[in-house]
């Protein structure tokens, strides 16, 4: 199962409990073992939560077979206890330096781990990471995801943020060059995004890689 940086999780009794911020990998076996779900309104803490106890739901987030107050009972994420994988390493397919942590207790193959600044220090890597946002702000990508005006658009931490008012396209390459969001219900504003703030697009909803009080104004 694929899960994406800022997809929405919700808890058993219907509670936006936060969004996945990053994903914990266990190096031995090269698999996602855990998502860190961001804290929400109904979350005073960063939490882990285990791979499996994760079910994806039809708008493209997922959901916890648990309530949201039995979500505050999940072991706390401390980022002291992980570290980015080295420069070297082969980030898995749809997935950026950045986003994937290792557990300091498993390194293996006398790999220490990297401080993230921001950049990623594999050059290589930063390649696949910019055709993979090409695919994802195509054309093609948005039509297939049934995007228009009035899809909803949502922050990193779950919030819906407004309502897609306008798409431009680069009539050369079909890439998006601009997504003008229109939010408030009886007094609009219409924030223009920068593509870089799209993380993915479903089926009538733009996830972004923001935070709702991160909007440009």
């Amino acid at each position: 199962m694929r899960v994406d940086i800022g997809a929405p999780v919700r808890s058993s009794d219907g509670q936006d409990i936060g969004s996945v911020d990053r994903l914990i990998m266990d190096p031995s076996r090269n698999d996602v073992t855990a998502a860190v779900v961001r804290k929400g309104m109904f979350l005073p803490r960063d939490v882990e939560v285990q791979i499996d106890d994760l079910r994806q739901a039809t708008d493209g987030g997922f959901s916890v077979a648990m309530t949201a107050e039995e979500v505050k009972n999940l072991p706390e994420f401390h980022e002291a206890n992980y570290s980015l994988p080295p420069p070297d390493y082969l980030t898995p397919t749809g997935y950026s330096y950045g986003s994937l942590y290792w557990p300091t207790s498993l390194l293996v193959g006398g790999y220490g781990g990297t401080p993230y600044m921001g950049t990623n220090p594999n050059p290589a890597q930063g390649m696949a990471t910019d055709t993979e946002a090409v695919d994802r702000l195509s054309r093609d990508a948005w039509e297939n995801a049934v995007i228009g005006k009035g899809s909803t658009v949502t922050a990193r931490d779950g919030k819906n943020v407004g309502k897609v008012e306008d798409i431009t396209f680069d009539s050369d390459t079909g890439a998006v060059t601009e997504l003008v969001v229109r939010s408030g219900l009886f007094t609009h504003t219409d924030h223009v995004l920068d593509p870089d703030l799209i993380e993915s697009v479903d089926e009538g909803v733009v996830y972004l890689n923001v935070d709702s009080d991160q909007m440009p104004e």
